[in-house]
Parts: C-alpha cells; sequence; structure tokens
C-alpha cells in the first residue's frame, strides 16, 4: 500500500494536487450546508468537559464534518493511504492539530498508543468507531482502548437530518441538503474501566444504533 507519505517524488505534485484540490472542495461543500441548515444540540454540554472521545458510526463523518467546521486542540487517527489525502487536508483546515497516520492492519497498534499519548495531554478526538472498512455499526475497541488509557469519557453523537441523501459506499453515509435541519444528540459521559469493559461496548452501541434508521419524518 502506497502511504500518503510515501509517494513516489515524480507523483507527489499531481498527488498534492489531488489532495488539496478536493480537500478544499470537501471543506466549502461543509461549511456551505453548514451556514444553509438550523443545527440544534441536545444531550451533554461538550464544553462541560475538559477533553473527551467523541465517538460516532462512520456514516455520520460527513454529517459531522458539517456541523463541526472548527475544531480545536484535537488530535485525529486516520488511515495512512495515499487516497485519504483530501480527508488529512480537511482535517487540517478544521483545525485539528495532530493527526496520527494508522488503522486496523496499518499500524494502527503505534497510532492508537500516539492518540493515547496526546488524549493524557489533554486533547480531544473524535472516532468513527466502526471504520474504516466495517462491518457497518459493530463497535471496535479502540473507542474503548482510548477512554481507558487515558481516563477520558466517551461521548456518543447521534445525528438526525430532515433531508439528505445517502453515499453507495459500505457504510452508506448520508449527506445533509443544503437548508436543512440537523440535530446532534451528546450521549452521557462513558468512564472506560477494565471492570466495565464490556458493559460500556454494549452501553455506547445500544445508544448509537437508537435512532440509526434515518427518515425525513424524524426531525
Amino acid at each position: 500500500m502506497v502511504r500518503v507519505d510515501s509517494v513516489p517524488v515524480l507523483l507527489r505534485p499531481l498527488f498534492y494536487l489531488f489532495g488539496w484540490g478536493l480537500g478544499i472542495l470537501f471543506y466549502l461543500q461543509t461549511r456551505f450546508v453548514h451556514f444553509t441548515c438550523k443545527i440544534k444540540f441536545k444531550g451533554t454540554n461538550l464544553s462541560a468537559h475538559p477533553n473527551y472521545v467523541l465517538c460516532i458510526w462512520h456514516d455520520s463523518l460527513v454529517s459531522f464534518f458539517t456541523v463541526f467546521i472548527k475544531m480545536d486542540n484535537q488530535v485525529w487517527m486516520n488511515h495512512p493511504a495515499w487516497y485519504m489525502k483530501p480527508v488529512h487536508v480537511l482535517l487540517k483546515l478544521t483545525g485539528v492539530s495532530k493527526l496520527c497516520l494508522g488503522s486496523s492492519g496499518n499500524s494502527g497498534k503505534e497510532a492508537l498508543a500516539d492518540v493515547i499519548t496526546y488524549l493524557k495531554q489533554g486533547y480531544s478526538t473524535t472516532i468513527a468507531c466502526d471504520g474504516p472498512a466495517g462491518p457497518n455499526h459493530v463497535l471496535k475497541p479502540g473507542v474503548l482502548l482510548m477512554s481507558r488509557d487515558a481516563g477520558i469519557p466517551v461521548i456518543a453523537l447521534r445525528f438526525t437530518c430532515s433531508s439528505f441523501f445517502r453515499l453507495g459506499k459500505w457504510d452508506k453515509k448520508f449527506v445533509p441538503m443544503p437548508f436543512s435541519q440537523i440535530v446532534v444528540e451528546a450521549s452521557p459521559p462513558v468512564f472506560v474501566t477494565n471492570d466495565n469493559f464490556d458493559d460500556s461496548d454494549k452501553l455506547i452501541t445500544d445508544w448509537l444504533n437508537f435512532g440509526n434508521k434515518l427518515t425525513k419524518s424524524q426531525v
């Protein structure tokens, strides 16, 4: 696999044109939809916690970037493949401070350890906990390990849109339409420990899955 940090020198001009061109387009698209939509927040107030692990399903990524167009003091773990460069650019433009390259089967353990180190220093993070390749809506242990080892809470986020369409990938991401209404629900904080590890898995999964079947009539 060609990584973003190992693209051959001769291909780098095209690579950067691809990455920054699409990344900027994604950024502008999410900002446009953000400023045309009515966004409501429910549940836990994120500002009440110094740092945390935000947890979403992979199909909510576009909605997440549409709502949270500016992120401060965040570290993200992201897939290192070359084709992820537009997403890395989007993260940079959104304000993510640190990017740890890795995913399941691709330096994932090393990237997870780096993220936990930053979390202990006061950073927050966001993780699509069933990514990067599914199965859909099945929580992987990374989010639990981050909370347990860094001693900070997991706060799960659900998104409901009044008007959207879905992309045809494995996760069927839903994309909010301009001038729609987006409701963001934040779960109570979950502090993961060795004693409640399995219970936390079920609690977070159940909370995320409540209302994951989005219809235009839900808002």
